[in-house]
């Protein structure tokens, strides 16, 4: 297995060899040893697969007194260059960071090659569209308002283990778009992905203090904005209204891999379909099919979908499974500790793991209503309908922040317009 970096050692008195280094930790822009390590190991068997230095905190004070020192980034050409930079940098080790990525956190091979494609597309995306340094100009009644889009502050951004490289890129791609510093909680579970993104920022020629990567703790807040990439608390979502025969299939398919890939674990796993009673008797059968047919084994065959999980996820989709039937749910395929399962008779969604949960409602609309559950809405729906005006509804009727017409929720790039929203606020300049 290739790891990110230049192979750095250290020599040993004592046992008289050369020993790994840890990997150091990125504080204010610069590379730094610390004297606290942590061993980062896979998640499904507990082997090592490097140690990396834990931020100090007085490191960890560092990278955040300088961030909030240097304050807003106004060069939009340092910023975009730098992002164009950094992204041809994670694209130049594409296959050292997707063996990186299934050695840290486990995810199949084939699935982070997708995410440093993600995480290569949401670097560009943000490059090309930046906050504009100008601003927007609103003209109403004689009277001109200027309206700037300001940053809040610097950005913490939490690294989400089920997706690490993919989360650290995000939050960097929406800090550096509108302007403002960014420091990369990286933790201790998954930070190798995030230090080896620093390792491409630190070659972009940004001043100081424009962004750390510290592994260890999460530091205070503080003067930060923090925003959260981690995966949410509810799972996305699927409504099936009406399908053309010939793509029964391609939808099961797509659906399927939507709920098992990566064990379920990623931030975009759909949980629960919802289809409706006019397209269950074909699409039910197919579902069950693709459920059943996607691959597990070994995580770097790259045909592999669902690999090995840790013991903790296996034992709460377990106690799910047998929650779910003992209160009448039935096991459609899988159902086996880890293998992909579809489960049909219950409205709960599963907590966790490669486990889809159908039900059928009889109802465009009420299928629509079953995903919309006040203050228990699905984050993200795939909506698979022929009914244009059914579409259209859907967008006021569900809390979601994104809804799919014609295919599975995934990972937009587009939405680091969301993240950068969340981290402005508007100034107005009024000139009358």
């Amino acid at each position: 297995m290739t790891t990110a970096g230049p192979p750095d050692f250290e020599f040993d008195t004592e046992d008289d060899a050369y020993t790994p280094r840890p990997r150091d930790a990125w504080i204010a822009g610069r590379a730094e040893s610390s004297p606290d390590t942590a061993a980062v190991t896979h998640p499904a068997d507990d082997t090592e697969v490097a140690t990396v230095a834990v931020a100090t905190p007085e490191q960890a004070a560092t990278a955040v007194e300088t961030a909030v020192s240097l304050g807003r980034i106004d060069d939009e050409q340092l910023r975009t260059s730098a992002l164009h930079i950094a992204a041809g940098e994670l694209e130049a080790r594409h296959e050292e960071l997707s063996e990186l990525l299934t050695a840290e956190s486990g995810i199949p091979l084939r699935w982070a090659q997708r995410e440093v494609d993600d995480a290569v597309a949401v670097l560009r995306y943000a490059a090309r569209n930046p906050l504009p340094h100008g601003g927007r100009v609103s003209n109403d009644g004689g009277v001109t308002t200027l309206i700037h889009d300001v940053p809040r502050g610097p950005v913490l951004g939490v690294v989400s283990p089920e997706a690490p490289l993919r989360s650290a890129a995000h939050a960097v791609a929406a800090a550096l778009a509108v302007g403002t510093p960014v420091i990369v909680a990286a933790g201790t579970a998954t930070p190798l992905s995030a230090l080896a993104l620093g390792e491409a920022l630190g070659e972009v020629g940004l001043p100081e203090g424009a962004f750390s990567v510290l592994p260890g703790d999460e530091p205070e807040a503080g003067d930060l904005v923090r925003i959260d990439t981690t995966t949410p608390s509810r799972g996305a979502a699927v409504v099936v209204t009406g399908l053309p025969n010939a793509d029964v299939d391609d939808a099961a398919e797509r659906i399927a891999v939507a709920a098992t890939r990566q064990g379920g674990m990623r931030p975009e796993a759909v949980r629960r379909a919802v289809v409706c009673s006019a397209v269950a008797d074909a699409l039910l059968p197919a579902l069950t099919a693709a459920v059943e047919a996607q691959p597990t084994g070994g995580a770097y065959d790259t045909s592999v979908s669902v690999a090995a999980l840790p013991a903790e996820v296996t034992e709460r989709t377990a106690a799910w499974l047998s929650e779910a039937t003992a209160a009448g749910a039935t096991v459609l395929a899988g159902g086996a500790s880890g293998e992909p399962t579809l489960v049909t008779g219950t409205e709960d969604e599963p907590a966790c793991g490669p486990v889809l949960a159908v039900t059928v409602a009889d109802e465009p609309e009420e299928a629509l209503a079953a995903v919309a559950v006040p203050g228990a809405a699905a984050p993200a729906v795939g909506l698979f309908t022929g009914d244009t005006a059914l579409a259209l509804r859907a967008r006021s009727q569900l809390e979601a922040t994104r809804v799919v017409v014609g295919d599975v929720p995934d990972y937009d790039p587009a939405t680091v317009h969301i993240t950068m929203h969340a981290i402005t606020t508007p100034q107005l300049t009024t000139l009358t």
